[in-house]
């Protein structure tokens, strides 16, 4: 077989002949060689794209035969979808079929989180079984992610990566605030979630795995847009609004082309304050804007050149977390916590609280088609700015006495953030034609970092008494060299095998400002000096694959991941220094396939997570600032199930399942002049359910006059967990086997949506979260056992949007 490169308009005459239809634009590769004629041709066809008006459709092998799938992925344009399982996605850094990736992936289109109003990322992360998010508004950070139940919560580092494209996003340092950016859905190709360690492939922090956001590229070759508009209502809240759009423009055709979008979103608040200085209905008021700008160049036929810059800014005001359960004056835990709202349903009682994050994204691709192998570059710099005012009275109201302040005082903690980091990868990836497949590369990263903070005891009229300051500069700086190989024995049996090495620099200072009433509990002012901390280390996998049929495959996957220590620079004496990595070892079994006479495709995962070395947030015992430190070990075990079934033309229902067993294999240890950290062997990892599970389902028909009708609901079900683990032992032995652990009840949402839509135009309604149940996604008791705190589910939301593509 020798197949040349073939002119995308020589694509589209064949494919307007064979399929009656026009405005056809599509994109192939070259292929030549002796590969076996199935591998040679999901090769030749696993990135031909192609698409009609509103309708995307992507070409792939199956069974020797060409399909057509929908959306790329867990398709929702039931009513035109003839074939499933055609899914690609980019795990591994290369094009694959969802069903040939030896890895758990659950991906979702941009398009189709759109079709279910699914705007915000916590929107979608809450619906994915075994993934977790805690946090909202001001409190939403990436570190809020866990996949698989590997998480310690209490504000430790992240243990989930997080990339845009092939730019990583997460902070490799553990005291940078990774913000949890809102990437809209109108720039997202697909959503990728890759499930257990990635540390071969994308390196530092994907302990429990990686998300990865992949962007819609220009099109050199038709002229396209999109607009939307959208409005909300919250049960018992206020109103949202949002505004989209996106722009393709063809330059030059095949040669140059440039993508503008952009979009603001004003989310409904409904949350009540009560305090008298920050009193008012609704005052959760969040609003998001940002834009993006894509450059596509192709100079030559080998060479293609992509260029990006994204800017975000985002501004949330109040806090989510909501003081429970007025049986807790007492501190005790009878029985477990009384979710009841302490001030009333959806009530805060707290200080001006806000944050404000600014992010900045410049990305450069380029690909160079050598012949023999892709040589690829990509570039980026990330500068993330982050200032919040959060009241801390709860925490540090020990401070009003200590500075005589008057009645209806609180304590708030200023911060300044700042991070920018540059990154680097260069990668060559193999074009054999023979039976060895192979990537090698290199990456370096380097981040500087600032972190202030001032600690103020705020009057409830005059100035803010400063009672704690501290400057806090740092850098990180990391090398990695990988290499990936692929043997495929025979066409059926292939086994992978990948290695990273991995070596970074960080350093850190502090200068802290003590005033003189708060000296017995943070010490003297000091100038900490530069503490530095080295460390390298070393992740690897190794995978079999065997395809028991053109349609199924079965694999085994031995994964490593690690996460870098690095030093504390609180400034308070008698906090250590530093604190050292942690790495976990996965064990996962797969089996991934498709029915097609059934129509019908399903994905399987049993997995183990062993997590050594475990970092851990504390708190001291004397000043009550936090620090990071290690200690014991964890395991996480279970079951991944999914499913996509179209019984009938236009009818789609998709179903997930994770069974998770995530819990200490070892005491936790806390050092010694630390507040304790109660977690005994076999106490489970801080929100790991059980049983979490979804159900969607979607229905689309003709209702003549070019016009089409969809009606869909989704369900959602995430079972009992457990909060942080406890500084504090409970007052009564109800509780001994978790301390003063907040116990999560478990919870069911179910989303409807409904619409109207031809080629040009798109009518949605949709109510989230129908029954108005008020899950509990995140629940603490850092602020003492007498006041403990809960994250609650956005109440009932009910919406309309509209959009025209062009």
């Amino acid at each position: 077989m020798h197949a040349k490169f073939r002119p995308p308009q020589r694509c589209v005459d064949e494919f307007n002949k064979m399929l009656k239809v026009s405005s056809f634009c599509c994109k192939a590769v070259g292929e030549h060689g002796s590969r076996a004629g199935r591998q040679r041709l999901a090769r030749l066809l696993g990135g031909l794209e192609m698409r009609d008006g509103l309708k995307a459709f992507l070409l792939a092998s199956s069974g020797g035969a060409c399909l057509l799938a929908g959306s790329l992925a867990h398709a929702q344009d039931a009513a035109d979808d003839t074939t499933i399982g055609e899914i690609v996605v980019t795990a591994q850094k290369k094009s694959e079929r969802l069903l040939d990736v030896p890895v758990s992936v659950a991906a979702v289109t941009g398009d189709n989180l759109s079709r279910q109003n699914l705007v915000q990322v916590r929107d979608f992360y809450n619906r994915v079984p075994g993934v977790s998010l805690s946090g909202g508004g001001t409190e939403q950070r990436a570190n809020g992610v866990a996949i698989r139940g590997v998480t310690t919560g209490g504000g430790t580092a992240a243990t989930v990566a997080f990339a845009l494209d092939d730019v990583p996003l997460t902070s490799g340092a553990a005291s940078a605030q990774s913000p949890l950016i809102d990437i809209d859905p109108s720039d997202l190709q697909r959503v990728e979630i890759l499930r257990g360690p990635q540390g071969t492939l994308y390196g530092a922090s994907s302990l429990g795995g990686l998300v990865k956001y992949v962007t819609v590229s220009p099109d050199a070759e038709r002229f396209s847009g999109r607009v939307e508009a959208g409005a909300n209502t919250v049960s018992g809240g206020g109103e949202g609004w949002s505004l989209r759009g996106a722009v393709n423009l063809p330059i030059v055709s095949e040669k140059l082309a440039l993508r503008l979008s952009g979009f603001t979103r004003h989310d409904p608040a409904y949350l009540d304050n009560i305090n008298a200085k920050a009193a008012g209905e609704d005052v959760n008021d969040n609003r998001v804007e940002g834009g993006r700008a894509a450059l596509l160049f192709k100079p030559t036929d080998a060479l293609t050149i992509d260029l990006s810059v994204l800017r975000q800014e985002a501004k949330f005001v109040g806090s989510p977390q909501i003081r429970i359960c007025p049986s807790c004056g007492t501190g005790a835990f009878t029985g477990g916590v009384d979710f009841t709202p302490y001030y009333g349903d959806m009530t805060l009682n707290i200080a001006p609280t806000k944050r404000d994050v600014d992010v900045t994204l410049y990305q450069g691709r380029a690909t160079l088609d050598l012949g023999f192998a892709d040589l690829t570059s990509v570039s980026a710099y990330n500068r993330v700015k982050s200032a919040s005012d959060l009241d801390q009275t709860n925490t540090f109201g020990f401070l009003l006495s200590a500075f005589s302040a008057p009645t209806g005082s609180s304590v708030s903690l200023i911060n300044a953030d700042q991070t920018r980091k540059f990154s680097q990868e260069i990668r060559l990836a193999s074009k054999s034609d023979g039976p060895l497949e192979w990537l090698v590369g290199g990456f370096y990263t380097r981040e500087k970092i600032s972190v202030d903070q001032t600690l103020v005891v705020r009057p409830t009229t005059g100035s803010d008494t400063t009672a704690y300051a501290s400057v806090g500069p740092a850098t990180f700086e990391e090398k990695a060299a990988f290499a990936d190989v692929t043997y495929h024995f025979t066409s059926a049996f292939d086994v992978q095998a990948g290695v990273r090495y991995s070596s970074n620099d960080q350093d850190s200072a502090s200068t802290t400002t003590i005033a003189p009433q708060a000296v017995r509990f943070f010490g003297p002012t000091s100038s900490e000096p530069q503490a530095k901390s080295s460390d390298d280390a070393v992740t690897w996998l190794f995978t079999p694959r065997y395809k028991l049929s053109a349609d199924t495959m079965a694999y085994v996957r031995i994964a490593t991941g690690y996460r870098p220590g690095g030093p504390n620079s609180s400034g308070v004496s008698g906090i250590p220094l530093s604190f050292q990595s942690d790495s976990v070892v996965s064990y996962e079994a797969g089996l991934k396939g498709v029915i097609p006479a059934a129509r019908f495709t399903y994905e399987a995962a049993l997995f183990r997570v062993d997590w050594d070395d475990i970092q851990l947030l504390t708190t001291d015992v004397a000043s009550q600032f936090t620090y990071y430190t290690n200690g014991s070990t964890a395991r996480s075990q279970g079951l991944e199930l999914s499913g996509r079934w179209a019984p009938v033309r236009g009818l789609s229902l998709d179903g997930a399942l994770t069974l998770l067993d995530a819990e200490l294999s070892d005491d936790l240890k806390s050092p010694a002049g630390a507040s304790p950290i109660y977690g005994d062997k076999g106490d489970r990892l801080p929100g790991s359910a059980k049983v979490s599970a979804s159900l969607l389902g979607d229905y689309d028909w003709s209702i003549g006059h070019g016009f089409s009708a969809t009606v869909g609901a989704s369900v959602a079900y995430v079972g009992e967990r457990y909060g942080d683990f406890a500084n504090t032992l409970p007052t009564t032995t109800a509780n001994t086997a978790y301390g003063s652990r907040i116990k999560l009840p478990s919870y069911t949402t179910v989303d409807v949506r409904a619409g109207l839509y031809n080629d040009d135009w798109r009518f949605s309604a949709y109510i989230k979260n129908l029954g108005d149940e008020r899950g509990v996604v995140e629940a603490t008791t850092r602020g003492g056992t007498s006041s403990p705190q809960a994250i609650f589910l956005q109440p009932r939301t009910a919406g309309v949007a509209l959009s025209r593509s062009f």
